[in-house]
Order: C-alpha cells, then structure tokens, then sequence
C-alpha cells in the first residue's frame, strides 16, 4: 500500500518591469495552472493523496497562428500527470516518460525559434524548467534549461539536479585538485548547447521536507545561499513562497520571477508508522549570513522609478504638518487662558451702603420670597468598552502563520501586524508551546503603528 502524503503548497509569480507580459508558468498537481499568462498571482493548496506532480516553466510555450502551430510545457504536463494517474508503473517508468516529454517540447520551440531567426541573446531562447514528483513515498527532482529545484531537509540543503555542484565536494574532500575541477567544468560548459532534462535520485519522503521550485528570476537575484536561508524558515510555504519573491523583487526587477514552495506535511504509511525527520532546522538562519535587503531597480518607467523618492519625501511633509499643528494647538490654549484670567470678574468685598426697601402703609401686600433653584446633578458619560481581545495558547505543530490564518484568514499582512502586537521579533516565527498570545480584532491590529 502506497504511502498517504499531506503536503502544503503555494506558488507566487510576478512579472519583470522590463517584460510586457508575465512568461513564468507553473503546474500543482493539476490544480491550478498558469497558462493565460497573469502579471501577478497567488496559488496555495493543501491536500492529502498518495502521488503528486508540480512544475515551474520559463518561456517553454510557442504558438504561431500562420503556421497553426502551438507547443505549451502545461499542455503536455497535463498529459502526462493524466498518463501517470491511470496508467500504473513503477518509478523508474514515470521519470522516463516525464524527461521524453520535456525534452521533445523544448527541442519543437528551439526549432520553432530557429525558423524565425530568433537570436541566441533573445529572452525567448532562455527556456527552463524545474519538476517535482512525489510518488510511492519517494520524491524525484528535474531541471531543465535555466529553473532549478532545491531540498531542505532541517540543516541539509541540496540542489537536487545540479552536476556542478559534485566537483566542488570531490574538491573540499581532497579527491581531486583544483585544476581537475576546472577542466571539469570546462567539459560541462562545452556540452551546454545540448539541452538534457536532469533527474536527481529518489529521495525517501520525511515529515518536514521541503521543495523549492523557482525560475531564473528568483536564481540571478538571490543566489543559493540567501534562498537556504529563507527555505530554512520555520514557517509554513505560503509565507515562504511570498518572502522569496519580495526579496528577489527588491534586488532585481527585470526578468519574470516565479517561487513554489512544496512541504510534507504527514506521511501515513500502509503499515500505520509514520516516517519524521531527525534533523532540527535553523533557528535564525537569515540572522546569520542573509545579506541587508537592497533596492536595485534599472530602467523604470513612470512614477516608479522616483516611488521611493516619493514615499519619503509624504512622510516627512506629514511629519512637519503634525508639528506644526501641535504648536498652533498650543498657542491657543495658552491664547484661551490669558483671556480667561483678563475676564474673571473682581470677588474683593468693597464697602456699600445697603438701602432697605420703602415702607408701605399696605400690610396687605404679600410678602415675596424667593424660590431657591434646585441644584443639577452632572449625568455621568459611560465609558468607551474596550476592543475584545481573545488569549490563544501555541499547541504543538502551530506557527504563527497558521494562527494568524486560523483568526484573520489566508492574508500573510497580519502575520507580520501579528507578531508585532505580541511583540515577536523578525523574522516572526519565535514562537514555543504553551506560550500564550493575544488575539485581538482586526481593527485593533490594523490600528497599531
């Protein structure tokens, strides 16, 4: 029997400022597809199931209306997700089919692009593509083209598909020397124009895994050791896919950039056992070595490429305003004052002479008094009842993303409101069973500064 897989996955896309249109696609389990092209979105899903297919692509689509030809990387994926599901085999027959597949998809747009003498400096020549298959319990990698695919697994960070990476560990091991790495790679380089989607070797599924699936975009901004970092997080992948593409977008802003965040949920084996990982994740791992965030956008069009410029340049003037409000305040409450100590009336007791009231012969006269007014009672204002605020205690297995989503819904802005109102520390995700946090309303937290 087949081991029963909960996963948690979510995708964001973006699209470049230098692009006009989103080229990034994306493929979950048949869920969700990207195929229409949208400049920006969001996919999460979370499921439970035995065999699982995902995919992130980078301009592996073509169509040509004159010469009635169309390719798409999704289209063909869809057909071999649909083949793998109704037709049983073994593992080794899945992947065989996935890389025959890919490979003749990207040799169709590569001819394509030839008879239409695209150059080789031309974005469309830059195809990629980054797989991941999860079935029978294991997990198998692709890459093809310029995407990659990564695995985190508590400490351990791998790219799952990289051959470059072998010659650097032959290196640090003292098996070969520098100059047999180098000709190495020049080897590896040489053979570059031959395109060959990459398979890694089946990994045994673990409680806590995770993928990371990313196009060039995300690659050429960050680089592997800033996104170890992110994907060390003990977070959940929405808030993981998110931080990857907010980051990647303060440091470049060119190229299309796509993130799908994979994590292994549970694993429920046919045997009743459960398979968790020994490894413990970093704790604070982009305290570390993660670099400063920069800001580098090249060649903006419009207001945005003075945004930042404008942003700062409100924020001081409604700080002068605020001042200057303050100080007109004051001086008429000091204007009042002096007008009120001008005004008061003189109490000092002067000498007077009191004259009675005229005698009358007319004893019929009724006597007059006066009528003492009754005294008013102030009524007392009721006082403002305070905004509800709910007390919620960390269970075993709870991250602050999931309560922030449990209370205020599947928007990661009140993670971070969240954390500040409890005052968490950045990156949010320092939380311990037993601790007890307040919940307030979502008026109260958007109302924090």
């Amino acid at each position: 029997m087949s081991d029963v897989l909960k996963i948690n996955a979510c995708v964001y896309s973006r699209i470049g400022y230098e692009r006009e249109s989103n080229r990034d696609d994306f493929y979950m389990n048949g869920k969700f597809l990207s195929e229409h092209h949208l400049d920006n979105m969001q996919a999460s899903m979370e499921n439970r199931g035995t065999e699982y297919f995902f995919a992130v692509a980078d301009h592996m689509e073509f169509s040509d209306d004159e010469q009635r030809a169309s390719f798409s990387i999704l289209r063909e994926v869809g057909k071999y997700h649909e083949k793998i599901s109704v037709h049983e085999g073994d593992l080794d027959f899945k992947t065989r089919e996935l890389a025959s597949r890919v490979q003749e998809t990207g040799k169709y747009l590569d001819s394509f692009l030839d008879i239409r003498n695209v150059p080789d400096t031309d974005p469309a020549r830059q195809m990629g593509f980054a797989g991941l298959l999860l079935s029978d319990g294991k997990a198998v990698g692709s890459s093809y083209g310029t995407c990659h695919i990564y695995f985190c697994r508590g400490n351990v960070f791998k790219h799952m598909t990289d051959d470059r990476s072998k010659s650097k560990r032959l290196v640090n091991l003292g098996i070969i020397s520098d100059e047999e790495a180098e000709s190495i790679q020049e080897y590896m380089a040489a053979d570059e124009d031959e395109k060959t989607l990459l398979l890694s070797e089946p990994i045994e599924l673990v409680e806590g895994d995770k993928f990371l699936l990313v196009s060039d975009g995300v690659y050429n901004a960050l680089g592997e050791e800033y996104l170890q970092d992110i994907l060390s997080m003990r977070s959940d992948s929405t808030y993981i896919a998110y931080r990857i593409i907010s980051e990647a977008a303060k440091r470049s802003s060119e190229d299309d950039m796509t993130a799908m965040v994979v994590r292994i949920e549970r694993i429920s084996s046919g045997s009743g056992t459960v398979r968790k990982s020994s490894e413990r994740p970093k704790v604070s791992a982009l305290k570390k070595s993660a670099p400063p965030p920069s800001y580098k956008y090249k060649k903006q069009g419009g207001i945005k490429k003075y945004e930042n410029l404008i942003y700062y340049g409100c924020v001081v003037l409604t700080a002068v305003l605020l001042i200057l409000i303050v100080v007109l305040l004051i001086k008429n409450i000091y204007k009042r004052m002096n007008e009120f100590e001008d005004t008061t009336p003189d109490t000092s007791i002067t000498d007077t002479t009191i004259t009675p009231p005229p005698e009358t012969d007319d004893e019929s006269a009724p006597e007059t008094t006066p009528e003492a007014t009754p005294e008013t009672t102030p009524e007392a204002t009721p006082e403002p009842t305070q905004a509800e605020i709910r007390e919620y205690t960390v269970k075993s297995g709870d991250t602050l993303s999931s309560i922030a989503r449990e209370f205020y819904g599947d928007n990661w802005i009140y993670v971070e409101k969240l954390g500040r109102y409890n005052k968490i520390p950045a990156p949010y995700d320092s939380i311990i069973v037993g601790q007890v946090l307040k919940i307030p309303t979502k008026e109260v937290l958007n109302a924090q500064d």
